[in-house]
This record gives C-alpha cells, sequence and structure tokens, in this order.
C-alpha cells in the first residue's frame, strides 16, 4: 500500500512539472532571457511599423526579423510561443518582466536620443 501510495505521489510531482501542451516547465524561456527577448521583438515591431506603416504591415520583414531575434537568443519560434503561453498564464511574472522591457527599451530610446 505504501508503495502504491508513493507512486502516486511521484507520479503526481511529475505531471506538475508538465505544461498542457506536453512541454516541460524546464523548456520554458527563463525570464532574464525572456526580457531581451520580449526587447528585441518590440524593437523589431517598431521598426516594421516605422518602415511599412501600421496599416500595412509586412510580413515577410517582421518575421525575418523575429528570425534573427530567435537566432541570436539561440531558440526557436516554437521556444519563444510555448513560453509567452506560459507566462500569459502566469500575469504576475508577465507583469514583472514586462516592467523591465519597459525601463530597457526606455533606456534605448533614451541613447537613441542622446546620439542624435
Amino acid at each position: 500500500m505504501k508503495q502504491l501510495l508513493f507512486g502516486i505521489v511521484l507520479l503526481t510531482l511529475m505531471s506538475c512539472n508538465r505544461l498542457k501542451n506536453g512541454a516541460s516547465t524546464a523548456d520554458i524561456i527563463p525570464q532574464d532571457s525572456m526580457i531581451g527577448i520580449l526587447v528585441d521583438i518590440h524593437v523589431a515591431d517598431a521598426v516594421a511599423d516605422h518602415k511599412f506603416g501600421t496599416d500595412k504591415p509586412n510580413l515577410e520583414f517582421t518575421n525575418a526579423m523575429y528570425e534573427q531575434i530567435y537566432k541570436n537568443h539561440h531558440i526557436t519560434a516554437a521556444q519563444y510561443k510555448a513560453s509567452y503561453k506560459y507566462y500569459e498564464a502566469h500575469p504576475a511574472d508577465m507583469d514583472k518582466m514586462y516592467e523591465q522591457v519597459i525601463t530597457e527599451i526606455s533606456k534605448k530610446e533614451a541613447e537613441l536620443k542622446k546620439a542624435k
């Protein structure tokens, strides 16, 4: 009976480390890395908006920039999407990360203004 109970507890603990899509929480991009990725993604979006306007986004251009971001951060699009979904389901973590994202983007903006 103790072995059965131990087995059930062990299986329960193992399943807690799995996400809905079958990925493990170990596959989720850590917050500090995700912050850098999100900064790059938002800068890429701003570049695309500036270049093409928000009315006619150029998906080919934007996707190419995203692929370069994934490559620079040594991740895949699937890892990014799974991690983003994970953090969406954990709003406190997402809020904390976006505070840093805003801070980093503000620093970049200030550097650009200073350079002009």
